[in-house]
């Protein structure tokens, strides 16, 4: 793994990236749309997230489709939100 996955872990709109593709694979137009940024900034951020390890691509044609690497990705920031919501209600 050559990035770091906490830093990549640490951005809100990686994710988001990650639960938008979580269940299914999409291209970067795709993802782009369902996170309402510009496609370049999301093609950085899909680049981020490759060197991390946190998602796969595969190439259709043209077009690259994204999904994420492992499934307990998701499994693995929803135990961190709960924690972090446990957290905030004792503050």
């Amino acid at each position: 793994m050559k990035g770091d996955l906490y830093k990549c872990l640490n951005n809100a709109n990686r994710r988001k990236i990650l639960y938008c593709i979580g269940e299914e694979e999409k291209c970067v137009n795709e993802i782009a749309e369902c996170l309402d940024i510009e496609q370049s900034l999301t093609s950085h951020h899909l680049k981020d997230m490759l060197d991390c390890g946190l998602i796969e691509k595969r190439r259709e044609g043209k077009r690259f489709y994204y999904k994420v690497s492992e499934s307990e990705i998701i499994e693995i920031l929803e135990k961190g939100k709960d924690l972090g919501d446990k957290l905030e209600e004792r503050c």
